[in-house]
């Protein structure tokens, strides 16, 4: 049977949809076979969404992520190049380290009849390529997907029962003292982590999620408050039995799961965005509602002071005030990733070769592993070169700007609530990855270019939705 082109579509975003929730359930997709499934779903959608749009192609969806679209595009193009195999006269020109590294190091790029790409490890950078351009092709297909206002609230949606749904699970496993996950059979430590493995990758996700829901929430809150008692009685029962207040309590389960991870900068980010947030918000609303001053208040009251005591926020407290990075390693990391920088400043060291080339900058053997630098600057900095990791910084800063145009310029509630959100957890994603490697998972990741096009999708929809091709 024949499906129609509307048909289609509207599966196809169905499956988009259940991405969103899939995503962090195996592992974070930090698995091979994890990360390939999303490739896989992201692929057959875009396929799909080809032969759906093979008449037309809708320019106007696509317009709002031209920046982002053309950055994301570009860094896999370089990516690309790392691969290439190039004379060994050009190479040692463009990276006089690495023909060095390789010798040293016995590196798995070695050189095939005088030809060797600029990729260290292009094994490593062979999966990076088909990760970048699975994100690219979730951001177009965001785009095209995302075309009408219930759509956003459906996305919304989604990430916040993800989100929803993990901090229970996390929560849930630690307080019943489970020692190992009933589903993959991972140990259980003493910290929540979802169905991730590590803590911060569990609560970078829980940020993303938790401020999904405050646009959720912003979007929905009226723009005058009730004159009479009678009518504020009304109004508070009205919203005590309305969707914001289940947001809202999802809201709460979340506060609770980032806090039982003990991530201390998950939890100092969660801080900082709600204060960042909330300032600009009410500096740049416009047409502010009235119960978003109350609403911020409640969140920094509520979770951060009232729930958090009640699970751990003490032990979130004595871990930031004993934090020695030093103790850690995470200095002497920081340090040796430095002289990576130095001397592959322009080309990188290729995408996804940080493991393998660090191993050759450590001056005494260490008994910790990292295969990553807790800094994902530093790493995309290390990995692709200077250039394009700044162009793609760039891009995100310019969503972020977009964000705040939104706030100021547009009337939409839920384009306003959703650029709001979205604001704050590129502010709470920038903040965090300084200190680790939240990017490095492709559920975060992934999620985060959703978060990204929601942004530009909510500063250019015109309310009523586009027209349908």
């Amino acid at each position: 049977m024949r499906v129609s082109t509307g048909r289609l579509e509207a599966i196809i975003f169905a499956s988009f949809i259940f991405l969103l929730v899939w995503l962090p359930i195996p592992l974070g997709s930090n698995r091979p076979w994890a990360w390939s499934i999303m490739e896989l779903i992201i692929a057959l959608q875009s396929i799909g969404l080809v032969y759906c749009f093979r008449a037309k192609i809708p320019w106007q969806y696509l317009r709002p992520g031209w920046w982002l679209l053309a950055a994301l595009a570009i860094f896999q193009f370089f990516t690309l190049l790392q691969l290439v195999p190039l004379p060994a006269g050009l190479l040692a020109w463009l990276a006089p380290q690495n023909a060095e590294l390789r010798a040293v190091a016995s590196l798995s790029g070695e050189a095939v009849n005088g030809f060797a790409p600029l990729s260290l490890d292009p094994e490593q950078s062979k999966i990076s390529l088909l990760k970048g351009v699975s994100y690219l092709l979730l951001a177009v297909n965001t785009l095209l997907l995302v075309n009408r206002p219930e759509r956003i609230r459906a996305v919304l949606i989604a990430i916040v029962v993800s989100g929803t749904f993990q901090a229970f699970y996390g929560a849930m496993l630690l307080l019943t003292n489970v020692e190992q996950s009933p589903v993959f059979g991972t140990d259980i430590g003493p910290v929540a982590t979802g169905s991730y493995i590590y803590k911060n990758h569990f609560a970078n996700y829980l940020l993303l999620s938790l401020m999904m829901g405050l646009a959720l929430i912003v979007a929905d809150l009226k723009l005058t408050g009730a004159e009479t008692w009678q009518a504020r009685l009304s109004g508070l029962l009205e919203a005590a039995l309305s969707p914001k207040m289940l947001v809202r309590m999802c809201m709460i389960i979340m506060v609770i799961g980032l806090v039982m991870s003990r991530s201390r900068m998950g939890n100092s980010a969660f801080f900082a965005t709600t204060v960042i947030g909330g300032i600009l918000a009410l500096l740049l609303y416009k047409q502010r509602p009235k119960s978003l001053t109350i609403l911020m208040v409640s969140i920094l009251i509520i979770d951060m002071l009232i729930v958090s005591s009640l699970f751990g926020l003490s032990k979130v407290r004595e871990r930031l005030s004993s934090t020695v990075l030093v103790d850690e390693g995470r200095i002497y990391i920081f340090d040796w990733a430095l002289n990576m920088l130095k001397d592959f400043p322009i080309w990188g060291s290729g995408a996804g070769s940080f493991y393998s080339v660090f191993q050759a900058y450590l001056p005494q053997p260490i008994s910790a592993f990292f295969d990553h630098t807790h800094n994902d600057y530093l790493q995309f900095a290390i990995e692709s070169g200077l250039p394009v990791t700044l162009l793609l910084g760039a891009a995100v800063l310019w969503v972020a700007y977009r964000c705040l145009r939104t706030l100021r310029k547009r009337n939409d509630p839920l384009m306003k609530g959703t650029a709001l959100g979205c604001f704050m957890a590129i502010t709470a994603m920038l903040i965090h990855i300084s200190v680790d490697f939240n990017l490095q998972a492709p559920a975060n990741a992934a999620t985060f270019v959703v978060v990204l096009s929601l942004a530009l999708i909510a500063s250019r929809m015109p309310k009523q939705g586009y027209q349908v091709v």
